[in-house]
């Protein structure tokens, strides 16, 4: 091994007086024969493509990568971090909207961690932190069993579970973190931990919306299953194509917030788009469209029946209706994705080169349809055709724990609201910030003060309130516990002290 001068890129964390890796490579060796997985540093072939996360926006240049195959991996990386004096980066799934998935000194990658074992009997599931969705979904689905999931099936549980886990099935059997029995971590110390309501419950409670790279690195979480029969899938497409068209789909939108949020029936989950999507008749065009979509736990009839009034708004069922089946959970699941994403693609219309930003607000207060039809009337000024706005549905189980009964707060939401801004061309960058910028302050103006810690933005400075309310004290207690030299440090960060406050 040797250090790396003309190698190492542009934005790594170098030694600050040798300009070279700040570590030697007998450190390194020494790392390697503890280490069962693999490393990766600049000058590595590979390296750039492994340094990748699914936002593209945001580049780092880790100093070294460890894919941690085990628990001792973690350990032996966690251990090389704090005698090097580096700080650590979780990385599961490398989904975080603002590019937190990665960093510049030292990424510990879990993605290797995915097993899925299951206890049907117990109805529970020991899952690998690294475990797609992709995977987890498949291996329930031969048990019929079930966990609330979310719809990208790359994203990888353990990031997700900590930002609380929003899916269709929520409304039904809660939050993703709602449903975590117990799970094992690695704490900055180097010391495996074993959480629950008894054991380490101070984490237990912490992790559980607490957001990733925040207390330790989560190895294995224990899951609460349920039983899942077929499910029937709607969709509903209304056109914005004229001011009729547009006056319909925020009536529609003010309908889903005030009877199908909180007072809604649980068996429904249902999630709103408004997005440009091509149409049987126009194939290669991208039109404005709310769509609706979304799953019920139940029979074709007693579906028809729950989406009573908002098929009223329908007029065209041929051509308004996109998708009415049944089927398991995993089939529907893919399908109603299917009805927005490319067969190959995660997102709408998006090409490898597309690079995204990502806000959101969570709404508790009902709005009326004028609100709405402000909110579309900006969508229809986005600058670029895979720009997208979309509503989230609570209520149900979700809403019915306290809010300090974890990390996860948003227990008074009625929906939480986001948008994706999508730009190619560095010419087009601030037309897209600009029109996220205009959404933030419209969803502002609706919301209740708080973000979904899960889709968080940079330069977020009231990140602590907008996430976490009430129980930001309590976690900057547990961070003080456990990490209290912030080897797990990076922009959004729980403090040691709150913000005015000397640090103990």
């Amino acid at each position: 091994m040797t250090h790396f001068r003309s190698t190492a890129p542009r934005g790594a964390t170098l030694h600050p007086e040798t300009g070279l890796l700040s570590y030697s490579p007998e450190a390194l060796a020494a790392l390697q024969a503890k280490l069962s997985g693999e490393v990766t540093q600049p000058g590595y072939p590979g390296y750039n493509d492994d340094r990748m996360v699914f936002m593209h926006t945001y580049q780092a240049y880790p100093q070294l990568i460890v894919h941690a195959g085990c628990e001792t991996d973690v350990i032996a990386a966690l251990d090389f971090a704090r005698e090097q004096g580096l700080k650590v980066t979780a990385r599961s799934g490398g989904h975080s909207t603002a590019g937190f998935s990665s960093g510049d000194q030292i990424v510990i990658d879990t993605a290797g961690m995915d097993h899925v074992l299951v206890d049907p009997a117990a109805r529970t599931a020991r899952v690998g932190a690294g475990t797609q969705f992709r995977k987890l979904n498949r291996v329930l689905d031969h048990y019929r069993l079930h966990v609330p999931g979310g719809g990208c099936e790359t994203v990888a549980v353990a990031g997700y579970m900590q930002g609380g886990g929003f899916g269709f099935t929520s409304r039904l059997f809660g939050m993703n973190c709602d449903n975590v029995l117990s799970f094992r971590m690695v704490t900055p110390d180097g010391e495996i931990r074993h959480c629950d309501a008894a054991e380490n419950a101070d984490l237990y409670w912490a992790v559980r919306g607490g957001t990733g790279n925040q207390f330790g690195i989560l190895t294995e979480i224990t899951y609460r299953l349920y039983p899942l029969a077929d499910v029937w899938a709607f969709g509903l497409r209304f056109a914005l194509s004229d001011a009729a068209g547009i006056a319909t789909a925020a009536r529609v939108m003010a309908l889903l917030q005030a009877e199908y949020a909180v007072t809604g029936p649980a068996k429904m989950g249902q999630q709103a788009l408004l997005m440009f999507l091509p149409t049987e008749a126009e194939p290669e065009a991208q039109l404005p469209v709310l769509l609706v979509r979304g799953l019920y736990d139940g029979t074709e009839a007693e579906c028809e029946a729950a989406l009573g009034p908002l098929l009223a708004h329908v007029t065209d069922r041929a051509a308004q209706v996109e998708i009415w089946r049944a089927g398991r959970y995993l089939e529907v699941n893919e399908a109603l994705l299917q009805t927005v994403h490319p067969p190959g693609l995660d997102m709408p219309n998006v090409s490898m080169n597309t690079k995204p930003l990502v806000d959101g607000r969570i709404i508790a207060a009902s709005h009326p349809a004028e609100r709405w039809q402000e909110l579309i009337a900006h969508f229809l000024t986005a600058p670029d055709l895979t720009c997208f706005i979309a509503a989230e549905y609570y209520g149900g189980r979700i809403n019915e724990p306290a809010p300090g009964a974890m990390a996860y707060c948003h227990r008074d939401a009625s929906l939480d609201l986001f948008s994706w801004a999508f730009w190619t061309f560095d010419a087009t960058q601030q037309a897209a910030t600009d029109w996220l910028d205009g959404f933030a302050r419209i969803a502002g103006a609706m919301g209740n003060g708080h973000r979904y810690q899960n889709y968080p933005r940079r330069g977020n400075a009231g990140f602590l309130h907008d996430y976490f309310g009430a129980n930001a004290a309590r976690l900057v207690e547990v961070k003080r516990r456990h990490d209290p030299q912030m080897l797990l440090d990076y922009e959004q960060s729980i403090p040691l002290a709150l913000p005015g406050e000397e640090s103990a």
